[in-house]
């Protein structure tokens, strides 16, 4: 876990620093790598700063005639300027995308919008925190999968203990639990915190508490911003970890 409580210390150090009160965390979940070519992509046209009409890059994005790179100008640009009209703009297509290839795009060009706009509103400085997982509500979302000791099978005792721990734990703070699935010798969890809680701590506690009652749960697990596993992953994952 070391990795990203380091992460997790950084943004607080950062935040604090800078004293930053206004951040945005993209609610979407959206593969980091899209995030970091829209970046650039939204670098590059910047730089260029070609000249474009507003109403004209609205007509286009919702034109059925039009491809998907020139669409993805279209948002691109519409997110790099302060207008309340572009924004709502993005935010009506992205709703309801004709283009399902551009789902991604539109969420990053959605916050950004939001991001500028604000700034211009505001006068304020903005900050965008980047997560393959997303965020909600000033909460980022990581995954964790946590295996049984030897991947032995849990009997019913033990999930029950599972269960009550991590919803005990969890459920004190302000961590909300999105998802929790307890399978045959592991389980996964998608949690919301906000970035200033001590999420270690009480993960640490509730595996803690678990193996009061025969210590078997494994004490190192996955806890991740990046993305969330399917059931192949973590099988693959728990054999590594077997052999």
């Amino acid at each position: 876990m070391s990795e990203h409580d380091d992460l997790l210390e950084r943004l607080r150090q950062t935040l604090n620093q800078q004293e930053v009160d206004f951040f945005h965390i993209l609610e979407d979940l959206v593969p980091l790598n899209i995030q970091m070519d829209y970046f650039k992509y939204f670098d590059k046209l910047r730089k260029e700063n070609p000249p474009f009409n507003r109403d004209e890059e609205v007509s286009i994005l919702f034109s059925q005639e039009e491809d998907i790179e020139r669409k993805k100008k279209s948002l691109t640009l519409l997110a790099s300027i302060p207008d309340v009209g572009a924004y709502r703009t993005i935010e009506t297509y992205h709703s309801s995308p004709a283009d399902k290839e551009l789902v991604y795009w539109s969420s990053m060009a959605l916050v950004s919008s939001r991001i500028i706009l604000t700034s211009d509103l505001s006068g304020q400085q903005q900050v965008y925190i980047s997560s393959g997982l997303g965020g909600q509500d000033k909460r980022l979302r990581f995954f964790s999968l946590f295996t049984s000791n030897n991947r032995q099978e849990f009997t019913s005792f033990q999930k029950e203990i599972i269960d009550h721990e991590f919803t005990f734990h969890l459920n004190s703070t302000d961590v909300l639990i999105e998802k929790f699935e307890i399978e045959n010798n592991y389980f996964t969890l998608l949690l919301l915190f906000h970035f200033d809680e001590d999420i270690k701590s009480r993960l640490n506690s509730a595996v803690e508490e678990c193996n009061q009652y025969g210590n078997f749960l494994d004490t190192k697990f996955l806890f991740t911003n990046v993305k969330i596993l399917n059931e192949k992953e973590i099988e693959i994952l728990i054999n590594k970890k077997v052999t």
